[in-house]
């Protein structure tokens, strides 16, 4: 069955936006580390790739990209499509005219289970992509597929309006409904880390700031004393 829907309801902007320049790491961090994170095979195309925005999904036919096409026209400014195309290699889903269209319409960026082409003109575009392959043959227009539908992406359940967050390090989900408490957790974790960083940087031990000396003691190590950094 296909389902073609409009994403009727986004997390305030103004939240989303502020998830804009924190990190992926410390997103995946606050949600627990487990599911949220999509897998190592969702990469950027290209270095320094930021972006944050509310999911507008698709589930698209592997090779075939016409709902990729009716998606941008329902995507609003500072959405990301998160794209499952079945994690299909041999096609390239979309590239550098899909990717211009995006940006003239200020969408966010593309997260795409599956391959992209035009790897190099997307990146002098300066446009976020996140694929797990690059392959140069052009996709079919045949297939129908759905919209604002619940999809898998790099292995992680995105629901319509949930937030994507990408950066060099790969891909996290945050859900839409934890959007504020997540923001909130995350950046209370970047000012615990910056004092880390300090305490770190005068020679203090992570290993014992952060009480895993503790842990350790409670583990039955056989052997000389270990020294742990």
């Amino acid at each position: 069955m296909h389902t073609v829907e409009p994403l009727e309801e986004r997390v305030d902007r103004d939240i989303v936006s502020e998830f804009e320049g924190i990190p992926s790491s410390i997103v995946s961090d606050v949600t627990g580390n487990v599911g949220f994170a999509m897998d190592s095979g969702i990469k950027p195309i290209y270095e320094g790739a930021e972006m944050a925005g509310s999911a507008v999904t698709v589930k698209a036919a592997p090779g075939d990209n016409l709902i990729i096409h009716k998606a941008i026209t329902m995507a609003k400014p500072g959405d990301v499509l998160v794209i499952d195309a079945n994690g299909y290699l041999e096609t390239g889903h979309l590239g550098e005219l899909m990717c211009a269209s995006c940006k003239a319409q200020g969408l966010a960026g593309i997260v795409i289970d599956g391959a992209i082409r035009d790897r190099r003109d997307i990146e002098e575009m300066e446009f976020p992509v996140y694929a797990r392959g690059v392959h140069p043959q052009g996709p079919l227009k045949q297939d129908p597929g759905s919209i604002n539908v619940t999809v898998s992406c790099g292995d992680v359940s995105i629901k319509p309006g949930d937030i994507v967050v990408g950066d060099d390090e790969g891909v996290t989900a945050v859900p839409a409904d934890s959007a504020e408490r997540v923001l909130e957790d995350s950046k209370e974790k970047l000012t615990a880390e910056s004092d880390l960083r300090e305490r770190a940087e005068a020679g203090e031990y992570l290993f014992e700031i952060s009480g895993y000396n503790e842990l350790y003691e409670e583990m039955d190590v056989v052997g000389p004393e270990d020294s742990v950094q």
